[in-house]
């Protein structure tokens, strides 16, 4: 089964988990699905950071700008999870720093507000001893919020799979 193939199965069951629950079986065919693509999308990332976040990071492009004590800046958003995002920046602010990150989401041309958290630095995807950003987690959404990251997760997943991305290599 390829790559492609696989992540069509983990969006299947990913909305199933979100939705009316899975079975025992489904879990644990969710979690291995999670882990390969985890694999694939985030290599640099450890089995044990992967399986500990609630859901896949998705690879994305969308302008961000965030305000972080007083200062406005504007960065890109490489990849994108139910919990959070990690953007690329040259100077990420302190762990532990509350963020306003506005996502301008392209296609509809509207903005995404929502509160966040630096919880990382520097563990993104390609990323080299130059290059720097920052893991952001989601905090306190409102309904109407975490309903707009949700539709933001759904267009990733299908984008992914219609710019090929999810077909790499066999895994595993």
């Amino acid at each position: 089964m390829d790559v492609a193939t696989r992540f069509r199965e983990y969006t299947r069951l990913e909305k199933k988990r979100t939705g009316s629950g899975l079975t025992p079986a489904e879990l644990r065919r969710w979690v291995a699905l999670k882990r390969m693509l985890s694999r694939t999308f985030a290599p640099e990332i450890s089995d044990e950071i992967a399986d500990a976040r609630v859901s896949l990071r998705i690879p994305t492009r969308l302008s961000v700008s965030f305000t972080s004590v007083g200062e406005v800046r504007r960065s890109l958003m490489t990849n994108l999870s139910r919990g959070g995002v990690f953007i690329r920046t040259e100077n990420p602010s302190e762990i532990g720093t509350r963020v306003d990150l506005c996502l301008h989401i392209d296609e509809s041309g509207e903005d995404l507000r929502v509160r966040a958290e630096v919880v990382s630095h520097n563990v993104g995807p390609e990323f080299g001893a130059d290059e720097h950003g920052m893991g952001l987690r989601f905090l306190h959404m409102d309904e109407a919020t975490e309903k707009q990251i949700h539709d933001l997760y759904e267009r990733s997943l299908r984008a992914v799979v219609e710019r090929g991305e999810a077909s790499g290599p066999e895994a595993g």
